[in-house]
């Protein structure tokens, strides 16, 4: 409300900051759920699969439009990372495919190997295509080219034509006839796409040229014929997308029941639910016993501190930690200070005007009064001795009647 007093009008009273935030809480509130809301849609909502050759990948070098398209046609793609996951109950109707094999440890690959069902190679096969009776080796194909199939398998016969790129495959020299691969889309230099085997009751297929069952190149030229008919010979596919810090291994038991061979646990079990609910007590305590910061409150010192200990105390500090800038600027200030209080000198007149009254009081040249007053910094200690006494001095003569 607006006053006014005898020809004058008094401006109401500002809001305190207090009553401010009092009266905008609400607003505070709103604000504070919407940043919450926020955080927790950001926080559940799932980032894109970008991981190469993942049925839930959605880029091109992703699997994506093979796995739906098997899933369209009834087969039911099951994606894995550990090979303990897996958890095959059937392997005369599931198809294990691995993603990029040669990464696999010699125990993995030869848990694998007593694995009785249908196996798929996609991409570098290393020795995991031996191992599973397939007599074929890497080859590194630099240019990519178009192939025809020039084989009998019918997969093959009914793409057609595909491109081989990045890996081929090539028959093992010292393999015996009988045991040589069928290979198919084979390039000039004698680099396949793709090879199969029959062994131990189960068929063994490779598909070096794994780019072809991706999403960006499925489309193309007979890829989702060969990528389908291979992949689609079971109901079930496992899809074992190979994850480097896997060291499980996948084992066969005597009912033909695929078994697993759990990974070490390096920590006893229940290790994570116990961290989790150390870190909730502890942010309860913190809660419980924290402090809120409220206003600034003077309060008198337990003891009397003496203004000389005080000046000390601080020169030590100064000293120890070589601020001769710092120390020189408190000593000048404080001492213009006093003498312009005695000549009568408001704090605000400025350099100028201090030095002439300081030049009247002592007759001392103006600029020798500047230079004690607002010199430079004394390079050494011993020089800045040398100055206190001399503005000491120079006080002295401004305070002497």
């Amino acid at each position: 409300m607006t006053a006014v007093t005898e020809g004058f009008t008094t401006a109401p009273r500002a809001a305190s900051a207090r009553a401010a935030a009092r009266r905008g809480r609400w607003g505070i509130v709103v604000i504070v759920l919407i940043a919450v809301l926020v955080a927790v849609v950001v926080a559940t909502t799932r980032a894109p699969d970008s991981t190469p050759m993942s049925t839930t990948g959605t880029t091109p070098a992703g699997a994506r439009a093979v796995a739906q398209v098997l899933r369209d046609q009834g087969v039911d793609v099951r994606q894995v990372a550990w090979l303990a996951d897996a958890r095959i109950a059937s392997p005369e109707t599931t198809t294990l495919v691995l993603v990029d094999p040669s990464t696999l440890g010699p125990a993995q690959v030869a848990s694998i190997a007593r694995y009785p069902g249908d196996v798929v190679l996609l991409g570098s096969v290393g020795s995991v295509a031996p191992a599973l009776g397939l007599a074929v080796e890497d080859v590194p194909v630099p240019v990519a080219g178009l192939a025809r199939p020039a084989c009998a398998d019918p997969d093959a016969q009914a793409a057609g034509q595909v491109r081989v790129q990045g890996w081929g495959l090539r028959a093992v020299d010292d393999a015996a006839v009988d045991d040589a691969p069928l290979t198919c889309f084979a390039l000039a230099d004698g680099a396949a796409a793709f090879a199969r085997a029959e062994a131990d009751g189960r068929t063994v297929t490779a598909i070096a040229s794994a780019d072809l069952v991706t999403n960006g190149e499925l489309d193309q030229l007979g890829h989702a014929a060969l990528a389908l008919r291979t992949l689609g010979r079971h109901p079930q596919v496992v899809w074992y997308l190979g994850d480097i810090f896997d060291d499980t291994t996948l084992t066969t038991g005597d009912s033909g029941a695929a078994a697993i061979e759990a990974r070490p646990d390096f920590l006893p079990p229940g290790t994570g639910s116990a961290l989790y609910a150390l870190a909730l007590a502890v942010g309860v305590v913190a809660l419980w016993r924290g402090r809120r910061f409220g206003a600034l409150v003077r309060e008198p010192l337990p003891v009397v501190v003496r203004a000389s200990e005080a000046t000390r105390g601080r020169a030590r500090l100064y000293r120890s930690i070589g601020a001769r800038g710092r120390a020189t600027a408190a000593l000048r200030g404080t001492a213009a200070l006093r003498m312009g209080r005695r000549l009568g000198v408001a704090r605000g007149s400025g350099r100028d005007a201090l030095v002439a009254a300081i030049h009247r009081a002592t007759g001392r040249p103006a600029g020798e009064v500047a230079a004690l007053l607002y010199g430079p910094v004394p390079p050494t200690d011993a020089q800045m001795m040398t100055l206190v006494a001399q503005i000491d001095a120079l006080e002295k003569e401004v305070h002497r009647p």
